[in-house]
């Protein structure tokens, strides 16, 4: 994968809330809390996984971005048959496939660490990361359409109701986005990925003929 759509996402929403600061008074080293990494993080796989539960012509998209140079003509190509039964294989393994955040299992960086510097973030491992997030996201609300609206729900109503704890850790949540909102916001997003970084990719008429076969609704 050749694309940064997890890491832009990620870097963004943690620049509106105000990071990365400084170590300390004396210090230029710009690092971000781990809890808030953690957080923003779950919030790009909810985000990807919205784009593929209501948004599938931009998840093929976003997808054939990924493989920008991929020839789809040849035997080698993606097949998204193969792939997501692969992908269904480790959701299960990993014990819950009704939640997109554990069903990708992210590394949480609070487990190891109190911060992590920008410098640390910006390596090209964690940007893989990152991405392979971003894309099993996608994925997974492609066949899980119904229930990524449910698991949004609800995880909508639990947060709604968490929002004094996360005021009172000093987790800096404004509020708590509808799916309307998500989504809305989500095509801002790529907007900006368009404008700043380069335009989506069409989709190759490969994708689309695979995602009409698994039932995927795409226009």
């Amino acid at each position: 994968m050749q694309s940064i759509f997890g890491f832009y996402y990620v870097v963004g929403l943690l620049g509106h809330m105000g990071w990365p600061r400084r170590r300390g008074l004396f210090s230029s080293e710009a690092v971000i809390d781990s809890l808030i990494l953690d957080s923003t993080i779950d919030q790009m796989i909810d985000w990807s996984a919205s784009i593929g539960a209501c948004r599938p012509n931009i998840a093929l998209q976003i997808i054939a971005s990924m493989f920008r140079d991929m020839d789809w003509d040849s035997k080698e190509a993606l097949d998204i048959d193969t792939e997501i039964s692969n992908l269904k294989k480790q959701w299960v393994e990993r014990g819950n496939n009704s939640n997109p955040r554990e069903a990708v299992k992210p590394v949480k960086f609070s487990k190891t660490s109190k911060v992590i510097s920008m410098k640390q973030l910006k390596h090209k491992d964690i940007q893989h990361a990152l991405e392979v997030y971003c894309y099993e996201s996608l994925f997974w609300g492609l066949v899980n359409s119904d229930g990524f609206r449910t698991y949004y729900s609800t995880n909508e109503k639990r947060q709604r109701e968490q929002m004094p704890e996360y005021k009172k850790a000093g987790l800096a949540v404004d509020y708590i986005p509808t799916l309307d909102q998500i989504l809305k916001e989500g095509e801002e997003i790529l907007k900006g990925y368009e404008k700043e970084v380069r335009p989506l990719s069409p989709i190759p008429q490969k994708l689309i003929d695979d995602a009409l076969s698994l039932g995927i609704k795409v226009n």
